[in-house]
């Protein structure tokens, strides 16, 4: 959250912000430069997932290569979607702009449920 952000936090969960180095698309790790030329195939970087009454954001740890924060605002989110394969439990979040991001996080249909409730309440 930014500093002074007085919107009230309603969900906190450990998660992974996908980096799909070889993508073309307008991802948000592309958005933020985190991208790293000539690297292939897809990075986790740890972190968590903030959910409050106004934004869903992402925090990185300290051990990572990089340590994003960002935040998606909640009235900009044009979709919600389960992307799970196999036991990889993951949300992709799109952006009325195109921007994107795909996280690793357990319990994506509550996830979902939440941001939806929480999107209706603004």
């Amino acid at each position: 959250m930014e500093p002074g952000d007085s919107s009230t936090e309603l969900l906190r969960k450990n998660a992974n912000l996908l980096i799909d180095h070889a993508a073309k698309d307008r991802s948000v790790a592309a958005e933020l430069g985190l991208l790293v030329p000539g690297r292939k195939g897809t990075e986790g970087i740890g972190g968590k997932l903030v959910l409050t009454s106004t934004a869903l954001f992402f925090e990185g740890h300290a051990v990572n290569r990089v340590r994003p924060q960002f935040g998606f605002p909640l009235s900009e989110i044009a979709s919600l979607e389960d992307v799970s394969r196999g036991l990889s439990r993951q949300l992709r979040v799109e952006l009325r702009s195109g921007v994107h991001g795909r996280f690793v996080v357990w319990g994506v249909p509550g996830l979902i449920a939440a941001i939806e409730e929480a999107r209706a309440a603004l």
